[in-house]
């Protein structure tokens, strides 16, 4: 009897134990700092994320980690909003909250949330077009990375040249066989227009800039469109050049005509000597052989003694550019005695070899050399 007391002792004191234990245990793994719900936010590419708690303001910083970066955050709702670094965007959220976008987006907690934060960078169109005959490369709709750089390349065909290139709605003033967009940072437009030599269609506007050839453009302050037409005239000067340019339309303001000329056997004070004038024929340009912009008796003498001299020639003084100095030369010079003469000069760019001048009507515009050059 004595043995069986104990053993039902023992029972008793070994049943408590083990409720004693039992009950311990949420007392181990109580959340001391309050409700234990914990919240991990993975970034996918390059930004940050901002959770506020909505009932207390507690702020927390989420930024790329491996692993991601957890945080206790308590029971409620906090306020997650998403920030994109330079030239990355806010994509989407995946994880518990899958299938949204919507920044800032509200998220209530639970016992381990889990979010991701997608990032995508920022890519641009560029729009390629080209008009007339010729092509650029690339074209169409081009994506652009952001900061990145673009070039496009313009090819005309046969017996065709670059009449207009227009960026963004501008018209360049340069004529260039490409052009190249630089840390790119938002869409744009550029479209190059083809056109026949010697011909360029002019749309209506302002500022308008087109080109008859690699050798003359022309920049409208206003006008309502047509078509220009250009044609190169001999000049027996070297280093000049001269054109015939008319319009087919109305025009407000003045026009600048810039004309490429080649330096070859030019000094810098020679190129910084030339004049864009305007005149009324080819005839009257060459026969001002001393260039000071008048055609009067001295020039008449000059080609007059030239051909006294019998087989003396220059080229210059050949006015009708048949090989030979003689009389038909100085009937030429005569015949355009008092002929009208218009500097119409504004620049002239050494490096590029071109002059430009204002104009207000179009006839004859030549790179004459100044007063003195000779």
């Amino acid at each position: 009897m004595v043995k069986r007391k104990v053993s039902v002792f023992a029972s008793t004191l070994l049943l408590f134990c083990m409720v004693a234990i039992a009950l311990s245990i949420p007392l181990v793994q109580a959340d001391v700092g309050g409700v234990g719900k914990f919240l991990t936010i993975e970034i996918v590419g390059e930004g940050s994320v901002t959770a506020i708690k909505v009932e207390s303001g507690e702020t927390w910083d989420f930024y790329w980690a491996d692993p991601p970066i957890t945080e206790k955050v308590g029971a409620g709702t906090v306020e997650l909003e998403a920030f994109a670094s330079n030239g990355w965007e806010f994509s989407c959220w995946e994880g518990d909250l899958a299938g949204t976008s919507e920044n800032p987006k509200d998220y209530k907690t639970v016992k381990y949330g889990y979010v991701i934060a997608v990032f995508i960078q920022k890519t641009f169109t560029i729009t390629a077009s080209a008009a007339g005959n010729g092509f650029i490369d690339p074209v169409g709709e081009v994506l652009v990375e952001y900061g990145t750089s673009q070039t496009f390349e313009f090819t005309p065909d046969e017996g065709n040249h670059i009449s207009a290139i227009i960026v963004d709605g501008v018209y360049l003033s340069s004529l260039v066989q490409s052009y190249t967009f630089y840390d790119v940072t938002a869409d744009h437009m550029i479209e190059v227009c083809f056109s026949a030599d010697g011909t360029a269609t002019v749309p209506a506007g302002t500022s308008v800039t087109v080109f008859l050839s690699s050798g003359a453009g022309l920049t409208f302050d206003d006008t309502d469109g047509g078509t220009a037409t250009g044609e190169e005239e001999y000049y027996p000067v070297g280093g000049a050049t001269a054109w015939e340019i008319s319009v087919t339309f109305d025009f407000t303001g003045g026009v600048t005509v810039t004309l490429h000329y080649d330096d070859t056997g030019l000094s810098l004070i020679d190129e910084l000597n030339l004049r864009l004038v305007r005149t009324d024929s080819i005839e009257a340009l060459c026969s001002d052989v001393n260039y000071d912009l008048a055609v009067d008796g001295q020039d008449v003498s000059i080609v007059a003694n030239a051909v006294k001299q019998g087989d003396w020639y220059k080229r210059a003084l050949d006015i009708n550019n048949d090989g030979f100095v003689d009389e038909t030369d100085i009937h030429i010079v005569n015949v355009n005695k008092g002929a009208y003469f218009e500097d119409i000069t504004d620049g002239i760019n050494t490096d590029l070899n071109i002059i430009w001048g204002t104009t207000y009507q179009f006839s004859i515009f030549g790179v004459h050399f100044g007063p003195g050059a000779f």
